[in-house]
C-alpha cells in the first residue's frame, strides 16, 4: 500500500533481473477521473521520495492522463529497458 494523503493499493509489484522494484496500476481506459489522477499523483511522489531503483506506473489500454501514465504498448516499451 502507498499510505499518502489516501491509500493506494497497486495492482502489481514487478523485480526486474535488474533489481528495480516497479508498482503498476493497470486501469480501464473509462476510469480516467479524478480518483486516478490522485492516485497518480501518489505514485508519483513515492517515485520521487523512494529513489531510483523504484518506480511507479499507471497504465491504460490506450490513453493516458498525465506524466507516469502510459499507454499499454507504450509502457511494454519501457518496461524493456528497466
Amino acid at each position: 500500500r502507498l499510505n499518502g494523503f489516501i491509500n493506494h493499493y497497486p495492482d502489481f509489484i514487478v523485480m526486474t533481473k535488474k533489481g528495480n522494484v516497479i508498482l503498476v496500476e493497470s486501469k480501464g481506459d473509462y476510469l480516467d477521473g479524478d480518483d486516478s489522477k490522485t492516485k497518480l499523483s501518489l505514485g508519483r511522489a513515492w517515485q520521487a521520495a523512494a529513489g531510483g531503483r523504484y518506480r511507479y506506473f499507471m497504465v491504460f489500454k490506450d490513453k493516458e492522463i498525465g506524466k507516469g501514465s502510459y499507454k499499454l504498448d507504450d509502457f511494454v516499451e519501457v518496461m524493456k529497458n528497466l
